[in-house]
């Protein structure tokens, strides 16, 4: 199965600062099948909100812990799951709190994982 990763990214100077990403998934990948944040930013982060065309992703608020991940983690298993969002070149927004626990400045990178077929295999 072909597969192809993304970054949005942003840089994040002060403690509870909000960042504005956005970007154009791969026209030529057909799903969004998951999204990755490396542990050292996730404590008390949020993602306020995510978006694809303008559909929601993630609710408001929603807790950076689980979509994290860290380095004890199967690389391949790096990736909280995504099913049925499709890609082809949707635009993509999403806003990261950071949670006030970091050191400034750090760029905050937020990974996507594309797929031509559906994480169901349909």
């Amino acid at each position: 199965m072909a597969q192809k990763y993304q970054i949005l990214q942003g840089v994040v100077t002060e403690a509870g600062q909000t960042v504005k990403m956005f970007d154009n998934l791969d026209k030529d990948y057909g799903y969004l099948t998951g999204v990755s944040v490396v542990d050292l930013y996730g404590y008390k982060a949020e993602i306020t909100h995510s978006s694809i065309d303008g559909k929601e992703l993630f609710p408001r608020g929603f807790d950076v812990l689980f979509i994290q991940t860290n380095n004890f983690v199967n690389p391949s298993e790096r990736f909280f799951g995504l099913e049925g969002i499709e890609a082809k070149g949707k635009r993509i927004d999403m806003e990261f709190k950071d949670g006030g626990v970091a050191q400034y400045p750090y760029t905050i990178k937020i990974f996507l994982r594309l797929e031509n077929k559906p994480k169901n295999g349909n």
